[in-house]
């Protein structure tokens, strides 16, 4: 087995070594030196989006010219990377690991339709978070492209994108059960049904009895910022136990938000238990509130959603059936963060091993006789 694998590997490394000698290869990497080049002159404009390019383009050249030949293998990796970097002065994002990403980068995005368009948006996007998405969507495409969009859309930072990788958000995107389709327009109800998920997850950095509303209520407030970021981009608070007062009574609404995309307020209740159908009633009451107290003429129609520990779908449709007022029925999970201080240490933790990783690669890139070089000095 030994001696079949070493002759593998001095097979592999005879065809590297032709491979280097060939025509066709120095002069690609000639002309990737040269793209380098010029995308490092683009970058004085726009660092990302050049770089991006010449990612994309990098890895485009690996999979169509020399992923299936004979040359193609670690030592493949190593040659470009030490001979780009040998040439190149400053040279940053081309280490052996980086240049396997570019590959990857690629190849993950290809196959997906309107490509022109679609690098566009992938340009948009910083490096980094990238490889984030690259490493936790295992080649779905589809994916991956939601959370590009995402990211695109939301300004998410590394670490929250990382926080939505991790909380799955493309599985509980648009998964609540609702009668939006029925009650708004086409083109509406599509808007208002991908922007409600299920379950949500809610990050507190306190414990909370969870069976008690007001509590978790309270908590959720406390924790806006988390609770606005896990609705999604584009919802601002309104008020909570908000009082409105009808007839003689006062009533209050567990949570108003308001959309600034969508001009429409979103009326939350939260259930500490299983879904029942009385719940929408209530509901609907409180939408009514907001329609006639709070909702200005401009505003779009008041979309009601209720938060419920567990749910019986079949129960939740029939219930829905009957109302003529967009509502949604969601779950929720409430879940435990560390403190702000212990999350600014994670998140630099993160981005000083991505700063390590890629330091450490592109030293093993160096030659040997500059890192002596380097020593004497």
């Amino acid at each position: 087995m030994k001696i079949g694998k070493d002759k593998r590997k001095k097979n592999q490394t005879g065809g590297v070594v032709k491979l280097v000698a060939s025509r066709n290869y120095r002069a690609w990497i000639n002309d990737l030196r040269k793209r380098y080049r010029a995308a490092q002159t683009k970058a004085a404009v726009s660092v990302n989006s050049a770089l991006l390019e010449f990612y994309w383009n990098l890895g485009k050249d690996i999979s169509e010219k020399y992923a299936a030949t004979q040359y193609y293998g670690s030592r493949f990796f190593e040659c470009v990377s030490k001979d780009l970097t040998d040439s190149i002065r400053n040279p940053q994002g081309l280490s052996v690991v980086n240049i396997r990403y570019c590959q990857r980068f690629y190849d993950l995005y290809s196959s997906l339709p309107n490509l022109p368009q679609l690098v566009e948006e992938l340009v948009s996007v910083p490096w980094g978070q990238h490889r984030c998405i690259i490493d936790k969507c295992k080649g779905d495409a589809k994916k991956a492209h939601f959370y590009v969009r995402g990211t695109i859309a939301m300004g998410w930072s590394r670490s929250q994108l990382e926080d939505e990788l991790e909380a799955d958000l493309y599985t509980r995107k648009g998964k609540s059960v609702d009668n939006f389709a029925q009650i708004l327009p086409p083109k509406e109800s599509k808007t208002v049904a991908e922007l409600v998920k299920s379950p949500y997850l809610f990050g507190l950095t306190e414990s909370v009895d969870e069976d008690n509303e007001r509590q978790v209520e309270r908590a959720l407030v406390r924790n806006i910022t988390r609770t606005l970021t896990e609705l999604g981009g584009g919802f601002a608070y309104v008020g909570h136990q908000v009082c409105v007062q009808v007839g003689n009574e006062e009533f209050f609404p567990d949570l108003i938000f308001y959309h600034l995309a969508l001009r429409r307020y979103f009326v939350i209740e939260l259930k500490t238990r299983r879904f029942k159908p009385s719940d929408l009633g209530q509901l609907g009451f409180y939408m009514t509130c907001v329609d006639r107290q709070i909702k200005h003429e401009w505003d779009g129609p008041t979309v009601g959603l209720l938060l419920c520990k567990s749910k019986d779908r079949t129960v939740v449709e029939y219930a829905l059936s009957g109302m003529d007022r967009p509502m949604g029925v969601a779950q929720y999970k409430l879940h435990k963060v560390p403190p702000k201080e212990l999350s600014v240490a994670a998140e630099s933790i993160a981005r000083l091993s991505f700063v390590v990783d890629e330091t450490f690669a592109q030293a093993k890139a160096v030659p040997a006789k500059d890192a002596r070089t380097s020593k004497g000095r």
